[in-house]
């Protein structure tokens, strides 16, 4: 098993405006959880994830302590509200 792995993460409304971009590339140690990628992310790293966020592996929905693999597809979907 390699000691790092790449993934990359998909950002969508709120959290790619603030990222300032919609797809980030990480190179993380193997087995990292899901949920740990947020800290890693440029701009939104710094703050907690919003209440609600939804996590995804290659287009499947996960908890965030699941745990990546190499080549994985991130994707974080904030909560949306609307009327």
């Amino acid at each position: 098993m390699p000691d790092r792995i790449r993934v990359t993460v998909r950002l969508f409304a709120s959290l790619r405006e603030r990222a300032g971009t919609g797809t980030v590339a990480l190179e993380v140690p193997s087995a990292t959880p899901v949920g740990a990628v947020w800290a890693l992310l440029p701009g939104i790293g710094a703050v907690e994830p919003p209440a609600g966020v939804r996590w995804a592996v290659n287009r499947a929905f996960t908890l965030p302590g699941a745990p990546l693999a190499d080549g994985d597809e991130v994707a974080i979907v904030p909560p949306v509200s609307g009327g």
